[in-house]
This record gives C-alpha cells, sequence and structure tokens, in this order.
C-alpha cells in the first residue's frame, strides 16, 4: 500500500467520523459532564469498536457482512438498552459539581459504551463494508498492509473524537457554576438517551 493510498485513506475516514452521529455526540456529552478522561476512555471504547470492524471486514468481508445482517437486530436491541440506561442515570443525577470518573469500575463502563456506540453504528457498518475496497484488494491483503489500515483508521478515529472531547471541554469551562449544573446534567443525559434511541432504530 503506497502513500497516496494511505494518505486518501485517511482523509476519507476523517470525513466520515467527523461527520455528525452517536459516537460524536456521545464524547461531547461525556466531556461537557464529566471532563476529558472519562470522554478519552469513551473514545478508546468507540475506537476499538471500529478498527474490530475493519479487521473484520479485511478478513472476510462477504461472510462478515452476512453474520451482521443475521445478528445485527440483537446487538442494536442490548446496545441501545445500555446507552439509554447510561443517559438516564446521568439526567437524574443532581449533583452541585462536575464528576471525575477515575475509578476502575467506571471506566469499564465507559469503555463499554464506547465500545456500543462504536459497534452498532450502521453509518460504521456501511461505511467499512463499502469503502475499504475502493482503498485495498480484499483478495490478496498482507499482513503489513492490514497493519497499515488499522492503524490509520485507528489513529484518524481517535483523532475526530479527541477533537468532540476538546469542544465539550471548552463547553465546561463556559458552564462550570454549580446553578446550572442540574441542567447540564438533564441536556447530558436526554443526549445519551437520543444516541440510544438511535442505536436503536436507525
Amino acid at each position: 500500500m503506497d502513500l497516496l493510498t494511505l494518505l486518501s485513506l485517511t482523509f476519507a475516514t476523517f470525513v466520515y467520523a467527523i461527520s455528525p452521529g452517536p459516537g460524536l455526540f456521545a464524547v461531547l456529552a461525556i466531556s461537557t459532564r464529566y471532563g476529558p478522561i472519562p470522554a478519552m476512555w469513551l473514545s478508546i471504547g468507540h475506537t476499538v469498536g471500529d478498527i474490530i470492524y475493519v479487521a473484520l471486514a479485511m478478513l472476510a468481508l462477504n461472510v462478515i457482512a452476512g453474520l451482521i445482517s443475521d445478528s445485527m437486530m440483537y446487538v442494536k436491541i442490548l446496545g441501545a438498552s445500555y446507552l439509554i440506561y447510561i443517559g438516564y442515570q446521568q439526567y437524574r443525577s443532581r449533583g452541585i459539581s462536575f464528576e471525575q470518573t477515575s475509578n476502575k469500575s467506571s471506566i469499564l463502563k465507559l469503555l463499554l459504551a464506547g465500545f456500543i456506540v462504536g459497534v452498532t453504528n450502521p453509518k460504521t457498518i456501511i461505511f467499512y463494508l463499502s469503502f475499504l475496497p475502493i482503498f485495498i484488494d480484499l483478495n490478496n491483503l498482507t499482513v503489513a498492509t492490514e497493519i497499515k489500515v488499522v492503524t490509520v483508521i485507528g489513529i484518524t478515529v481517535f483523532f475526530v473524537l479527541t477533537l468532540a472531547n476538546i469542544l465539550g471541554l471548552r463547553l465546561r469551562k463556559h458552564i462550570e457554576n454549580p446553578a446550572i449544573i442540574k441542567r447540564v446534567n438533564e441536556i447530558t443525559g436526554i443526549t445519551m438517551i437520543l444516541v440510544g434511541c438511535f442505536v436503536g432504530l436507525y
């Protein structure tokens, strides 16, 4: 895989990742509510979900497409339910200050939430199953090519989610006032619920 193809793949992935979707909104909500570190864990989980799709698509595009079609409904229902539950808990939160989430349990929950957003997003499925063959020959893959593709896509997706994280952090600085924390909780909670609904209904 030459440099021009890698750059084209990077640009295409950037355009896909930066388009509005559940991943960006989820990271923005978590960053605004909890800060950059929790949003980073969510971003990592989301990126892992994307990388899994890339790896599977490269290994057996047609087979994976069939498996996804058969099992996607169950994955979407479970994933959407979990995201809605997270949103509901956040909506009901009545803290008087922004929370810092650093314990292992919370980190695992954030990784899981990000992973669910990544693997249940229909945009991700359609994108990778349809666009990878444009850049690589799936019938003549080498390990080196697979590593390059996974690395480029993983870094690009995480970079875009980091931009959303930074945006949430900037918003946080402007609203760090105990008088409006309750409203922030409600808005970010509703955002997560909507992300869950989008995942389940799309």
